[in-house]
């Protein structure tokens, strides 16, 4: 049976850039968004760094506000097994870390988006976020 411990984590990088170019007039704002993950596992240490990052907005469109990029690493000590409750070691990461750093990063880009003090308060909805990241084959994952 393996077991998943998160020990913490930290911010590579928050950054948050106002369009200029943005048409005011619009009602919309797209915030294109963009995810991306790197998983990376060292059996010998029992660690996994998982990261994750979004990117909401795009500062070369003229329909999207701001462009707001939150790069996040989790930092999990596991005790490996094969499987853990008949999912893969791997599946069992990936939903657990993943969505671990989701709950993290919510709040960050709803805080950042209310710090610019310009456009209506956006909370990230609650997602299966490595099912979102599985479909666009955004994942990458590595043995060290």
């Amino acid at each position: 049976m393996s077991s998943l411990q998160f020990k913490d984590y930290f911010l590579n990088e928050v950054s948050y850039r106002r369009n200029p170019s943005f048409d005011q007039t619009n009602s919309t704002i797209n915030l294109h968004p963009e995810l991306s993950a790197q998983i990376s596992i060292r059996k010998s240490e029992n660690l996994a760094y998982v990261n994750l990052i979004t990117k909401q907005g795009d500062i070369d469109s003229d329909d999207s506000a701001f462009e707001l990029i939150v790069d996040i690493v989790g930092e999990f000590s596991f005790i490996y097994d094969d499987t853990e409750f008949d999912i893969d070691f791997e599946t069992f990461l990936k939903e657990n870390g993943l969505a671990i750093l989701w709950s993290y990063i919510r709040p960050i880009v709803s805080d950042m988006i209310t710090r610019g003090n310009e456009f209506p308060n956006f909370i990230l909805p609650v997602v299966n976020i490595k099912k979102m990241l599985e479909d666009k084959d955004s994942i990458k994952l590595t043995y060290e």
